[in-house]
């Protein structure tokens, strides 16, 4: 992205007004036997036994993971994307939720209209790789289960 288009705020360098961005994929959960939680979120090619995940990414360099949600149903994963991403912290508000979220379908008419991007995993990876994951360790109190 070009440094120049991004949003100073709280001394970080965000893509546009939005502090976070949601991904739906695939995944895997495991837990260890010492209660951590290792999710494995795919790009590409995802195990038979995976679940649906909603990763949510801060919206600035390299998008580190701010946290992820695993579900059984992608529809309950969808369900959650709607409702959740609405009410995301902006930065024209001081990095906080919108007071009255937007129905889904008008927020979705917004990130059109601003011409926002969504979260995209190509951007971050070497080309010609294959098979594109993220690991992400969760403490017992951090993972929230499989809903």
């Amino acid at each position: 992205m070009n440094q120049s288009k991004t949003i100073n705020f709280q001394e970080q360098e965000y893509f546009d007004d939005r502090m976070f961005v949601l991904y739906l994929c695939k995944g895997r959960v495991e837990i260890e036997p010492d209660g951590v939680a290792v999710t494995t979120i795919y790009h590409e090619q995802e195990p038979t036994d995976s679940v649906w995940c909603v990763a949510t990414y801060r919206n600035c360099f390299r998008y580190p993971l701010y946290r992820v949600d695993s579900f059984y149903k992608k529809e309950d994963a969808v369900e959650y994307i709607k409702t959740i991403e609405p009410e995301t912290p902006l930065i024209s508000l001081g990095g906080k939720t919108p007071a009255q979220p937007a129905p889904y379908d008008e927020y979705l008419k917004w990130k059109n209209e601003n011409k926002f991007k969504d979260y995209n995993w190509k951007k971050l990876y070497t080309p010609g790789g294959s098979n594109a994951s993220e690991r992400i360790y969760q403490t017992k109190e951090q993972f929230k289960g499989v809903k």
